[in-house]
């Protein structure tokens, strides 16, 4: 009798061991699914398929440590749902120390607020949204912004062609713009930091 719900005991067998035939099945039964629950809650179709990603690769990485006894199912919504608490977690923060900055406004000069922002609060929103991003987008963004490199010395510096810096970037920017959308509605500055 089989002791898992919603796969036979073979394919667990085979998911544990590294089999990618299995760990296909598997993508293939319920990305979709959970992609749905995951732009449902983030309303962001970028977040949502780096949910579903960080998900799969949780999957693979620790498939010999997981229990799988409840089902996969159960396991994968388990995994989901906390790294959407985590993602709406960490949105609230941002949103309360936002909210934090703006009502010091009333008590200082904006000019001086302003100034203090994009020198110190930009740089630190940035560089929490760049962490987010796949580790080649992280380090061509990080080459360019916080070093000034040109897309040619990004190229060389990482053995990859100008045009597939150019198109890592193009990515990273949108994914950083969706990222610090609400600092834009109020701070239209930060642009000078995106696009030079």
């Amino acid at each position: 009798m089989n002791q898992y719900p919603d796969f036979d005991q073979k394919l667990y067998d085979d998911l544990r061991r590294g089999k990618e035939y299995a760990f296909a099945a598997v993508f293939d039964r319920y990305h979709r699914l959970l992609y749905t629950i995951a732009y449902r809650f983030l309303k962001s179709e970028e977040e949502a398929e780096d949910a579903v990603q960080y998900l799969f690769m949780k999957l693979w990485e620790q498939r010999e440590t997981f229990s799988f006894e409840s089902g996969i199912r159960s396991l994968l919504f388990t995994i989901l749902k906390n790294y959407i608490l985590n993602e709406l977690r960490h949105r609230s923060l941002v949103f309360e120390k936002l909210y934090e900055m703006a009502q010091q406004v009333n008590d200082e000069d904006e000019d001086a607020f302003l100034t203090r922002f994009e020198q110190g609060e930009l740089r630190k929103y940035l560089r929490v949204a760049i962490d987010k991003l796949p580790p080649q987008k992280q380090k061509i963004c990080l080459l360019k912004i916080e070093y000034g490199l040109s897309n040619q010395e990004i190229a060389d510096r990482m053995g990859i062609t100008v045009p597939t810096v150019k198109s890592h970037y193009t990515q990273a920017i949108k994914a950083l713009r969706n990222e610090i959308e609400s600092l834009i509605m109020w701070f239209p500055v930060i642009w000078i930091y995106l696009i030079d």
